[in-house]
């Protein structure tokens, strides 16, 4: 069930990843008196642990188990971007007024980070079902068809730009969205009055 040729190219890119913030981090090893390879075995770890968890998800069978990992992203990370400004200051990392990360065994994780995977899951997953333009439908019709998703999106938006002041973030699930309404279907004249 592996793509063998997908899964090395992806293992390449990763590897190509560690060598280059390798070479990009010398000024903050300098800075903080780190060991000169700090960050490089540091990446080297996350890299071999993603690349074992994609070779791991790549065994399961997307039939069963995608629906359910995917949305589990989207509502879990949902849900812990919702929690960020009620979790106590010993579990989330502020930088800069932005509670962004929570500090888990050691390591900070971003919720957007999984909420970004589960984002793209979702609207595929609802896309594939809901949308597909047909050339009698109104423009209304398609307005209509795209509320649910402005109203997750402004949801979230909310939660993103004004809760963790990350506009970047509010940016990119704009772009997602809009390039997967493209590949759904939705007509030039809907992107036209959007």
């Amino acid at each position: 069930m592996v793509d063998r040729r997908l899964f090395i190219i992806t293992s390449l890119l990763i590897t190509i990843g560690i060598v280059f913030s390798y070479s990009l981090s010398s000024y903050i090893v300098l800075h903080f008196d780190y060991n000169p390879y700090h960050f490089l075995i540091r990446q080297s770890i996350f890299g071999f642990v993603a690349i074992v968890i994609m070779w791991s998800l790549a065994q399961l069978d997307p039939e069963i188990w995608l629906h359910r990992i995917g949305l589990t992203l989207f509502l879990g990370g949902l849900a812990a971007m919702v929690a960020m400004p009620f979790l106590p200051a010993s579990l989330v990392s502020e930088v800069g007024g932005a509670s962004r990360w929570i500090k888990l065994f050691g390591f900070s994780l971003a919720p957007v980070e999984f909420f970004k995977v589960g984002f793209v899951y979702f609207l595929a997953w609802s896309f594939s079902r809901k949308l597909g333009h047909q050339s009698n439908m109104s423009l209304f019709r398609e307005f209509q068809r795209f509320a649910p998703y402005a109203f997750v999106f402004i949801l979230v938006m909310f939660l993103i730009a004004i809760i963790q002041k990350d506009l970047g973030q509010v940016v990119v699930l704009a772009m997602t969205l809009l390039f997967m309404l493209f590949l759904a279907g939705s007509s030039f004249r809907f992107f036209l009055v959007l």
